[in-house]
């Protein structure tokens, strides 16, 4: 009986032995699935992060950059912004320059050293240089290398979508000591500790945020904080938070402490500005109190620190109150753990926040924009971004010049007329400007809209508006031109043109002013924007002739060669009508406009360089007639009141305003830059105002502000010859003409007859011939589809001519 509960006891095991065997492989074999999975995720996950910081490295390497800022002798010190230019470039104040990078000003003397750059294949080295400055101007530059005095380019915007368009990068050693360690005592007390997650903070904020069924509370430490600027989507989720967990360890273990630190520093959000986000510390202490973030004092740091938690919430421009509060609860834990002792702590609560003047977060958003188009046509540039530099012509003191006008004149004109005023979501009164370099091309500036937060839209480079008046001087340089004109003898700024009721197949143009002059020479015609005479020479020289030079000139636009585009009917943008303008400006070359000037790849090649292409399209001659009439724009026509907005330089421009005031122009050049200048509104509605009312005072400010001080004036070339003329009949000025008028004439253009108002009786006689064909100093002919007509006898002239030839007698 002892051996049957042994046989029982064998016959229990077997059965368990082989319901277990199948059990225990399949937990062995999903386990090790698991483990497989897990590791294969974990380091394709690894992969992938390591590529996703790889590519923030390359996408915020990628940059577009300004023009070097030469500092030359004879600039107005205020209007040449290098004390703004330094701050941009980070310069520092000092007492005594021993690096490059920094600067000190010593009486009257400015002492730069400044830093070297590399620009593709052109190189600057560092140099201390001296300027002395003299009356508000610098009157010498010593010490200059080769190249000159130039500060390095300023990084502008960033190539790839992702990047923050501006950031400012500063190193962990230059900040102050509190401003470290307030930030890790206010935001995470055990950075230097953990691997980049905070176990105790996560147990307490899970517990929380079960309680409450979502996620309401945060226990991000600074790398977790770090790893959000690299994920897309800002949603609070689990998945994202795990996805955001991983970042955080990969980070820790592919950058140092100190590096991430430095990033983080770099790259917090702290909000946005005008829709323009701010990207870090340093850009926040630049926009909030006009500094640089080594500078901040302890309660500004505290305030930064602050508004890492809610940038919004804290930003106090907009929450000044909400702002004091939280910043002096950061004192209190910078207090509290010895950043700062107790008189600091006392001082800084006690201190209001003190904001400085807002600089501008974006330059040249517009520009920006405009580069990244041109750049997908820019040969050996493929679609392989990461580490590109690409190099502009764009000057930051002249783009902040514009950017200023421009936005300065609207405001002060919906100041000014109520009717320019729009509320709410209505569309604004919008203007855009271009500055171009006279004699390459270059695009200096350019200023898409009034606002890159509220519309991207590039109103100088995409919008299509009637330049009206603004295009007239094509119109008389192409009668002007001998090689264009279909007339014999082309036209001169003394041809006398009719200015009275005309019709022209059924289109009866009529003056700005609702008067007739009668007849006007044709200075006169386009020094005052006369619409009649510009037809009447329209019709003579045909629509035709106008919309080939038009094209010639760089207006790339399919014109319709109907009569009135000789008064600015069809359509253009604004940087081809100032384009048209570059060529009469450098005497009738054309360089085409451009805003690349080199691109350098990651490895520091240059693989593009431009190179300035000029073309002469029009005798330097012509263009000289042209630039001449449009001088007399500024000194007595539609532009005269530019003297009194300020103008002090040699220039030649021309206002244009469109049918019912739907658009105001002023295009204009020195010898050196070219400016237009358009103001209106998005959807085409009358504003009220000319050109010359409207957009010559911003046009002003650009030029007078950006043009070389001490501007040359134009001069005549070859193939010029001067007379003096009688500006009420044209004909050669005689000793009894009230006002004579010296002006340029091609070589046998000149006219061969006296004024008949004050003794010409030669030119009496011409005069009062049919009009037959173009007369240097007679009426011209009558548009085509009119008879001509006998001109009217004027008894006056008569007797003038007779009295003044008796006199000339009696001299003899």
């Amino acid at each position: 009986m002892g051996g049957r509960p042994k046989r029982a006891k064998a016959k229990s095991r077997r059965p368990r032995k082989r319901q277990e065997t199948p059990v225990r492989l399949s937990f062995v074999a999903v386990s090790l699935v698991l483990v497989v999975g897990s590791t294969f995720f974990l380091t394709r996950l690894f992969g992938d992060i390591s590529n996703l910081i790889v590519d923030r490295e390359a996408a915020l390497s990628s940059l577009i950059f300004s023009a070097p800022h030469e500092i030359r002798g004879g600039d107005d010190l205020e209007g040449s912004q290098l004390m703004g230019r330094l701050d941009s470039l980070r310069y520092s104040l000092v007492d005594d320059p021993k690096v490059p990078g920094q600067y000190a000003r010593k009486g009257s003397e400015i002492v730069i050293y400044l830093r070297g750059y590399q620009q593709g294949s052109v190189r600057q080295d560092a140099a201390l240089v001296r300027l002395k400055i003299e009356r508000g101007r610098i009157a010498a530059v010593s010490g200059a290398g080769m190249q000159g005095a130039m500060l390095e380019p300023e990084a502008i915007g960033r190539l790839a979508p992702g990047a923050p368009a501006e950031r400012v990068e500063v190193r962990l050693d230059e900040q102050k000591p509190y401003l470290i360690d307030g930030l890790l005592a206010t935001e995470d007390q055990y950075f230097y500790w953990h691997p980049g997650i905070n176990p105790v903070r996560i147990l307490k904020a899970a517990i929380a945020d079960l309680q409450a069924g979502r996620l309401v509370q945060g226990a991000s430490t600074l790398t977790q904080q770090l790893a959000r600027t690299y994920l897309e989507r800002r949603e609070r989720t689990f998945a994202r938070k795990l996805y955001e967990l991983a970042v955080a360890i990969v980070l820790e273990a592919r950058l140092s402490k100190r590096e991430i630190l430095e990033s983080y520093i770099n790259d917090v959000s702290m909000g946005a500005y005008a829709g323009t986000p701010i990207h870090g510390m340093p850009q926040a202490a630049r926009y909030f109190f006009d500094k640089d973030l080594s500078q901040v004092t302890p309660g500004e740091a505290a305030t930064l620190i602050g508004m890492v938690q809610a940038p919004t919430l804290y930003n106090p421009r907009r929450h000044r109150e909400a702002s004091t509060e939280r910043r002096d609860a950061v004192l209190a834990v910078m207090h509290r753990n010895g950043v700062i002792d107790e008189q600091v702590y006392a001082q800084a609560v006690s201190t209001p926040i003190e904001l400085g003047e807002a600089p501008v977060l974006r330059r040249a958003p517009h520009f920006v924009d405009y580069v990244l188009a041109a750049l997908a046509t820019v040969p050996g540039v493929g679609e392989e971004r990461a580490g590109l530099r690409v190099y502009t012509p764009l000057d930051a003191a002249v783009q902040d010049t514009a950017a200023h006008a421009v936005v300065g004149n609207l405001e002060r004109l919906e100041k000014s007329y109520k009717s320019l005023r729009r509320s709410g979501k209505q569309p604004k009164l919008e203007s855009a400007a271009v500055v171009l370099d006279a004699h390459s091309g270059a695009i200096r500036a350019l200023i898409g809209g009034r606002s890159y937060a509220e519309s991207q839209f590039d109103r100088a480079s995409w919008a299509l508006r009637q330049p009206g008046s603004a295009f007239k001087p094509i119109v008389y340089l192409a009668a002007m031109d001998p090689e264009r004109s279909p007339l014999s003898p082309p036209l001169t700024l003394a041809t006398i043109l009719p200015d009275e009721p005309m019709s022209f197949g059924g289109w009866t143009p009529e003056n700005h002013e609702r008067n007739f002059r009668m007849r006007v020479t044709a200075l006169t015609a386009l020094s005052d924007s006369l619409n009649i005479p510009a037809a009447y020479i329209g019709s003579r020289v045909g629509p035709e002739t106008i919309v080939r030079t038009a094209h010639d000139l760089g207006i790339a636009q399919d014109l319709q060669p109907l009569l009135p585009i000789a008064i600015g009917a069809e359509e253009t943008t604004l940087l081809d009508l100032t384009s048209a303008y570059q060529v009469i400006a450098n005497a009738g070359a054309r360089s085409p406009a451009y805003s690349i000037e080199a691109v350098v790849d990651a490895r520091g090649n240059e693989v593009y360089r431009h190179e300035v292409e000029t073309r002469r399209i029009v005798d330097p001659a012509v263009a000289y007639l042209v630039t001449s009439a449009l001088q007399a724009v500024m000194k007595s026509g539609t532009g005269a009141s530019a003297a009194q907005l300020g103008l002090k330089i040699p220039a030649a421009g021309k206002t244009g305003t469109t049918q019912d005031y739907k658009d105001a122009y002023f295009v204009g050049y020195t010898p050196d830059l070219v400016c237009g200048v358009w103001l209106g509104f998005d959807s085409p509605q009358s504003i009220g105002l000319t050109g010359g009312q409207a957009a010559l005072p911003a046009w002003v400010k650009i030029m007078q502000r950006s043009a070389a001080s001490g501007a040359r004036d134009f001069a005549a070339p070859a193939g010029i010859v001067t007379a003096k003329i009688d500006p009420v009949s044209g004909g050669l000025a005689t000793p009894w003409c009230d006002k004579q008028l010296s002006l340029p004439f091609l070589e046998g253009t000149v006219p061969d007859q006296e004024c008949p108002v004050h003794g010409g009786e030669d030119f009496l006689a011409a005069s009062d011939s049919a009009w037959g064909g173009w007369e240097s100093s007679g009426a011209a002919p009558p548009p085509a589809d009119e008879p001509p007509r006998e001109p009217r006898k004027n008894v006056f002239r008569k007797l003038g001519g007779f009295f003044g030839n008796l006199f000339r007698r009696g001299e003899r």
